[in-house]
């Protein structure tokens, strides 16, 4: 009868992840090794290459968003679209380190990223935007067609994804105020609510 692993293969992705981070690409085997604590030829028994490794462990942290739109739930649009931004941004927060590891790989795929909604869930988050513009579009309070509905999610993500770049460089002291992404949403719901918002 074989034995039982001692260290589960998340926990080796887990400790790789964590080392990827802190120090990039170049961070040793050794280290990841003895981070998951495992021998180094263990760990290429796992995974035949380094390059292997890094791509099996740098994944983005699962995406779960609290703020839901019940049907019919009468809710102001900009506060629930300000309370799901600051969410979204929540999670670029949290996803960065590894995003910016990941993607700056010379190996690195979009579609690596995107695989079957497994590693970032790029169109989760955007359907989540689409839905709650369009929950309040269907009860009157947005006159936005279709595609200024998708444009304005675009550029809801686009921004939030920024801030949190601009914050893991530093900028603004590393972190911006809610009230920076309340101003972002509320130029985006004007747009969607003036009048004329159907315009091409």
């Amino acid at each position: 009868m074989g034995r039982h692993k001692q260290v589960s293969d998340e926990a080796v992705l887990l400790a790789a992840r964590e080392v990827f981070t802190e120090a990039g690409f170049g961070a040793s085997t050794r280290t990841i090794a003895r981070r998951a604590g495992i021998s180094e030829a263990v760990l290429y028994q796992r995974h035949k290459t380094k390059i292997d490794l890094f791509f099996a462990a740098m994944i983005p942290p699962p995406l779960e968003l609290a703020v839901q739109r019940a049907p019919g739930r009468r809710r102001a649009v900009l506060p629930e679209l300000e309370a799901l931004a600051i969410e979204i941004l929540g999670y670029f927060r949290g996803a960065m380190p590894v995003l910016l590891q990941l993607v700056t790989h010379p190996r690195f795929q979009l579609s690596d990223l995107v695989d079957g909604e497994r590693r970032m869930p790029l169109h989760r988050l955007g359907d989540a935007v689409i839905a709650c513009i369009e929950g309040h579009r269907d009860e009157g309070r947005i006159t936005a067609d279709s595609q200024r509905v998708q444009a304005a999610a675009l550029t809801l993500l686009s921004s939030l994804h920024s801030l949190a770049l601009f914050e893991r460089i530093g900028v603004h002291g590393g972190a911006f105020p809610d009230r920076a992404v309340k101003n972002i949403v509320g130029l985006i719901v004007a747009g969607l609510t003036a009048t004329g918002g159907n315009a091409p």
